[in-house]
């Protein structure tokens, strides 16, 4: 997983403060010297590094700023801010979101559009660091006798003759990171999967909805914002979704009803850093279609 690393740093800006060293998901980044050096040879281009260095010796060569073009009101202005500035947060505080935080957060959810304005969402709160950590062994027990699976040669032929290739698929790309991940949170205690979250909300679907994964993500969308402009850090949890998608009984421990789909989880909690720069993204040019 993971792309060529394009980061740059400008050893003469350098402070030696080791935030981007902290950032960074791949560990990509190493203080030597007191200066911080590319170490890495693989990178999400997320670009948080850059983002969280104040002196911006910081550079992912292939991310652009975008900006909106013409003149903005203020109102534009401050939207697009927090658009710009809001980011997934992998290191959190100790501190626990309060109960009229998380209310706040699902009302911001409650405010997106859904088809045929069905609103059929469901929000879950896990509302301390202790219920995060039981959720997370739940997943984690789920991922555990996954990796066996996918350690069986056996089972990964049967796959490939009569599951599109399922297993393996699984085996050649998250195996080693899923792998890694269980032994770091049962060996150290460190979390690579909610990244020391202390909160989470997860946002499902109960039956009727018209076109539910495009609601959920939308009531998702909205949460990540209102936490942004709140204070408050969050991060899409895609394996726990997945691991919720396959093993029913994880929706179970948490007291989500078996009708419901869920299709978000969202980690929250006080974010460890501030970042004072935006990420920067790759670059998309528009196409038109015209008559």
């Amino acid at each position: 997983m993971g792309y060529e690393i394009t980061t740059t740093i400008e050893k003469e800006k350098c402070i030696g403060c080791g935030k981007c060293v902290a950032v960074c998901p791949y560990d990509a980044i190493e203080l030597i010297d007191s200066k911080a050096v590319v170490t890495g040879k693989k990178s999400m281009h997320c670009g948080q590094c850059a983002a969280v260095c104040a002196q911006q010796a910081v550079t992912v060569d292939d991310l652009v700023v975008p900006t909106l073009q013409g003149e903005l009101n203020a109102v534009t202005s401050q939207l697009f801010d927090t658009v710009m500035h809001r980011r997934s947060c992998r290191n959190y505080k100790k501190d626990e979101l309060t109960r009229t935080e998380f209310e706040n957060l699902i009302t911001f959810g409650q405010w997106a559009p859904s088809g045929t304005n069905a609103q059929k969402w469901k929000f879950t709160v896990i509302p301390n660091r202790s219920s995060v950590e039981a959720y997370a062994d739940a997943i984690g027990r789920f991922y555990k006798k996954l990796n066996r699976q996918a350690e069986n040669p056996a089972l990964r032929l049967y796959a490939k003759l009569f599951l599109k290739d399922a297993l393996g698929k699984y085996y050649r790309r998250y195996y080693r990171q899923v792998q890694e991940s269980l032994t770091a949170w049962e060996v150290e205690k460190k979390d690579l999967l909610f990244h020391g979250a202390t909160g989470a909300i997860i946002v499902s679907m109960s039956p009727g909805a018209f076109c539910a994964h495009d609601d959920a993500l939308l009531a998702s969308q909205n949460i990540c914002l209102g936490a942004h402009a709140m204070g408050i850090g969050s991060c899409l949890i895609g394996f726990a979704v997945e691991a919720m998608k396959r093993d029913n009984r994880i929706a179970q421990v948490i007291g989500i009803p078996e009708a419901e789909t869920v299709y978000a989880v969202i980690a929250l909690g006080r974010p460890k850093y501030q970042y004072p720069n935006p990420s920067g993204r790759l670059p998309v040019p528009p196409r038109y279609f015209t008559r």
